[in-house]
């Protein structure tokens, strides 16, 4: 196996559940006739941000907002690396990990709030939801008030527009949760399956085999979930007091074995397994998504990057297809939708930035 990228803890957690005695084989024909109806192909170049010499840790994921593009970094001295791209690119690096006030201990995703200097750090290990505020950071003032926290253990959790909270995890019988003061608690969908012997695999265990990324647009209506061990994605419309699911988008199904002994549950994966989207983001526009199409068998670490962003509408027409001239980890995109940035690794991470030109050609096809 190749081991030379770093590993972040998503990618930890996928590598702990490998199972390489297993055999896999994947139905690329979907994926290709789904890329060939991507009239609109693009080839991006990278410029690089920061100084080379800038060192990271382990970065996990980026985030854009408020002209800032925020990284959390899981081995940094500091956990959080702010960039303010109206100011020079001036940096700010903050947070500790601890269990104290204002401390994090593995923060699994960030999401809008409503406003366009706050911030909501969802904090996996800690089941809490805490805010950030961009404007405070930059005055040198780090205080973290909670907003919930969640008592589901769920993987996300994302606040929306209408001051309820979207969880995704391994629930009982769902995949997604809804709740807040109003509504009470709801749930909605279960994971994936191919046929009924996987559907009888309880929801739980399936989806420890369906884990993946879920992003949230500028706005907090929509949602989008990619799943990591197969070509999968879903598009989910959060409404009042109900989620609806308006596309899916299912390629192949991951192969692996369910361990269950009444106190510890997995579900082991074939290093064979064709690894999907493994990054998304979402924009009010439109959604991105980021391609890998490599095994761990073949491809090692590098099975987590990718080098081909996908962008579709929230109705999920083919917009365009971004060739990148180096393949990515993580990435975030400007609320205009005009840039993509992104942590590239070469020999170590750099914070890289693709222009986007989204005049003609993209108005072209989506009057198609």
């Amino acid at each position: 196996m190749q081991t030379s990228l770093k590993l972040n803890m998503k990618h930890l957690i996928f590598l702990l559940s490998l199972v390489l005695g297993l055999a896999a084989c994947s139905k690329v024909d979907k994926v290709t006739k789904w890329d060939s109806t991507f009239k609109d192909v693009r080839q991006l170049e990278a410029k690089n941000y920061l100084s080379k010499d800038y060192i990271w840790g382990r970065p996990f994921f980026i985030h854009y907002i408020d002209s800032c593009v925020i990284v959390y970094d899981d081995l940094g001295d500091s956990l959080f690396t702010l960039i303010d791209l109206k100011a020079d690119n001036r940096v700010y690096r903050f947070g500790k990990r601890g269990q104290g006030k204002d401390d994090f201990l593995q923060v699994a995703s960030f999401y809008n709030m409503q406003s366009d200097s706050l911030l909501a750090v969802y904090d996996g290990f800690g089941r809490s939801l805490v805010q950030m505020n961009i404007n405070q950071v930059r005055r040198g003032i780090y205080k973290f008030p909670l907003v919930v926290e969640d008592t589901l253990r769920s993987v996300f959790v994302v606040l929306t527009k209408y001051h309820t909270y979207v969880g995704i995890g391994f629930y009982e019988k769902n995949m997604l949760s809804l709740y807040g003061d109003k509504i009470g608690r709801q749930y909605f969908f279960e994971y994936p399956y191919k046929d009924k012997q996987e559907k009888a695999i309880s929801n739980r265990l399936r989806g420890m085999a369906y884990q993946g990324v879920l992003r949230s647009n500028p706005s907090m209506d929509k949602i989008v979930f990619s799943v990591t061990s197969a070509p999968i994605f879903f598009l989910y419309s959060v409404k009042k007091d109900r989620i609806i699911k308006t596309y899916d988008f299912i390629a192949d199904y991951p192969v692996y074995k369910t361990e269950d002994d009444g106190t510890v549950r997995s579900a082991p994966m074939s290093a064979k397994n064709i690894l999907g989207f493994v990054d998304a983001y979402a924009t009010d526009k439109y959604v991105y998504l980021l391609y890998s199409g490599k095994s761990f068998a073949e491809a090692g670490m590098k099975a987590f990057h990718g080098s081909v962003v996908y962008k579709i509408t929230w109705d999920a027409k083919p917009v365009c297809k971004y060739e990148l001239d180096i393949p990515i980890s993580t990435f975030c995109v400007s609320d205009d939708d005009s840039w993509i940035y992104a942590m590239a690794y070469q020999d170590e991470f750099h914070l890289v930035g693709f222009p986007i030109n989204t005049k003609h050609a993209e108005k072209a096809q989506l009057d198609k």
